[in-house]
């Protein structure tokens, strides 16, 4: 058997080149987020003696890949994906297909879809409508950089809901960390230019994006600080959420962080939030504690978490390392 690695800017791109070089009968032994940027995947063939075709093992390898295929629309039809979105889904799943149902859907996700990181050079900012777990992901943050030694800096704006400031500062005063409390986004930008080196997660008080005053103070603090996240939970309305999505991408919005996947069944309405608002899947949660961390939700992340695969929630085998030594 010979192993050899394969290295694409995206999944489909690595796939393809696995197919090029090693034809349609190439094993996938594993894939992941290369160092340098991009998917690595590796592959293997068996380098038997050449003979004559084998049409039982042909007519088994067709099997498998109509098994995966199988999979594949099952999953899709449970989660209640719109036709349109699994149509397109299944055509390029088709092109990639194995017996290895994640990688082909994988490869359709990365393909139809956006995915991004949280940025590593700026500080990371939640923003969102209230009460969609912008102030607990700020706390899975900035536990996880402290247990990595990595003292973050945590920043509120949350100042006018009941009980929103005491509940992070609860969260900091475990973790011994100063949280500073942010009146104005002249202040903000003013004590993120004085920060060196380590962490800035920022917390903002919830914003109605379809308020005038609401969605001023809002582009005014994405601005002090060039960049922001926005928080939304699993299981909303589809329609809802891509209307919201797309007033706060135009506040200055680049990337969506998704919460309360742990209390969901169907992703349907996430993938055609993704699909229709363009908006890049960056990361999620998936459970109340503050000590579980957020996950990056990349391509195959998000066909784990489709095809129910056990511990997917939990999974971080495929989640890079942020500089700060906790998941990106």
């Amino acid at each position: 058997m010979r192993l050899k690695s394969f290295h694409g800017a995206t999944l489909s791109e690595a796939m393809r080149l696995v197919r090029e070089a090693l034809g349609d009968n190439a094993i996938i032994v594993a894939t992941r987020d290369d160092d340098n940027g991009g998917v690595r995947v590796t592959a293997a063939i068996d380098e038997a003696p050449a003979r004559g075709p084998d049409l039982s093992s042909a007519a088994q390898a067709h099997q498998q890949g109509s098994s995966a295929l199988e999979t594949i629309a099952d999953a899709l039809t449970r989660h209640q994906v719109v036709p349109t979105i699994a149509e397109k889904l299944m055509a390029t799943a088709t092109q990639f297909a194995s017996d290895d149902p994640l990688l082909a859907l994988g490869a359709a996700f990365d393909t139809h879809l956006k995915f991004d990181n949280l940025p590593e050079d700026k500080p990371v900012m939640l923003v969102g409508p209230p009460g969609v777990g912008k102030t607990l992901c700020t706390a899975k943050y900035a536990t996880k950089a402290t247990l990595a030694k990595h003292m973050p800096t945590v920043i509120s704006t949350d100042l006018e809901r009941a009980g929103g400031m005491e509940q992070l500062a609860a969260f900091t005063r475990l973790l011994k960390l100063n949280m500073v409390e942010i009146e104005d986004c002249h202040a903000l930008r003013d004590i993120i230019g004085i920060q060196k080196g380590g962490p800035v997660y920022i917390d903002t008080a919830g914003c109605n994006p379809f308020d005038a005053f609401d969605k001023q103070r809002m582009r005014d603090f994405i601005a002090a600080v060039g960049d922001a996240t926005l928080v939304l939970p699993a299981g909303l309305d589809a329609a809802d959420a891509v209307e919201v999505a797309q007033e706060f991408r135009a506040l200055g919005a680049s990337r969506l962080l998704v919460t309360r996947l742990d209390t969901v069944k169907r992703l349907g309405s996430l993938l055609r939030l993704a699909y229709d608002s363009h908006m890049p899947l960056a990361a999620y949660s998936a459970s109340y504690k503050v000590t579980d961390a957020v996950l990056p939700l990349n391509a195959i992340a998000l066909a784990r978490l489709v095809l129910k695969i056990p511990g997917a929630a939990m999974e971080e085998k495929d989640a890079p390392k942020s500089a700060y030594g906790g998941v990106a």
